[in-house]
């Protein structure tokens, strides 16, 4: 029987440690198995879906930026803070601008209307035989342009009728009466002064009217006027018409040729 080759190792534990490649390798223990206690078994569930991770940081940034939104009303972060000192003081102004537009719009509306618009009507002269006992009746009409304020003509009224600067005649302005939508009459009875009228105006009354021939005369008048709102009522002021009349004659019923009102508040 032929003998065997001596091995290159002098014991027989350095072939037990050696590898192919001549390398010794450190003895690795096989792991231990756990088995549990006899009578006592545990199961573990872990979903096949559900993924375990660590959140990147930029989501904590994000989420307290949006608290921050939450709880300053809609501000962004690093936007200026508004003060409650800042949002009275704005609140104020806005507060002090409306009273001082509602007290402008109160001034114009109310305090300050339109003045009305006059127009006579008709005039008669009365007793043209006695020169110095003529009376001259007036009917006067006034249209409101207001459509907010209501005019309440008071008693009181005076009225003067002049021509060329010369006074003809004085009275005082009749109970006003309604005369229509926005529209107020009034009755002006006015008596003859005591001396002798003007040349002028002296022919017109005997001769009366001839074609041509045309009396200038000057109405003016001063009536009390208040300012209505609806059931409010405001100060009573001056108002203050003037209307040049031309006329064909003063014998009973004139004819008015032209005639031009103005009227305006005494300030």
């Amino acid at each position: 029987m032929a003998e065997r080759p001596p091995l290159p190792f002098s014991s027989p534990e350095q072939a037990s440690s050696a590898t192919p490649f001549g390398s010794p390798l450190e003895p690795v223990a096989a792991p231990r198995q756990l088995k549990p206690p006899p009578g006592e078994t545990y199961v573990v569930k872990v979903q096949k879906d559900q993924i375990y991770r660590v959140p990147p940081p930029e989501n904590a940034y994000l989420a307290e930026r949006y608290r921050t939104e939450r709880a300053g009303g809609g501000k962004r972060a690093g936007d200026p803070a508004c003060s409650p000192c800042v949002q009275l003081t704005v609140g104020l102004a806005v507060t002090a601008a409306l009273l001082l537009g509602a007290g402008i719009a109160l001034f114009v509306v109310v305090l300050r209307p339109y003045p009305p618009s006059f127009s006579v009507d008709r005039l008669s002269v009365h007793n043209a035989s006695a020169q110095h006992h003529v009376d001259y009746d007036f009917f006067l009409t006034a249209i409101n342009p207001n459509k907010v304020t209501a005019l309440w003509y008071k008693d009181g009224g005076k009225a003067t009728l002049l021509h060329q600067g010369t006074a003809l005649a004085k009275g005082g302005v009749g109970k006003p009466e309604e005369g229509g939508e926005d529209a107020t009459d009034f009755n002006v009875l006015l008596h003859a002064v005591g001396h002798p009228p003007p040349k002028g105006v002296e022919k017109a009354l005997s001769s009366g009217s001839k074609k041509g021939s045309l009396v200038a005369l000057e109405l003016a008048v001063d009536v009390p006027v208040q300012v209505h709102v609806g059931a409010l009522g405001f100060q009573t002021t001056s108002l203050a018409v003037v209307c040049d009349i031309r006329t064909a004659g003063l014998r009973k019923d004139v004819h008015i040729s032209s005639q031009n009102c103005r009227s305006s508040f005494d300030k």
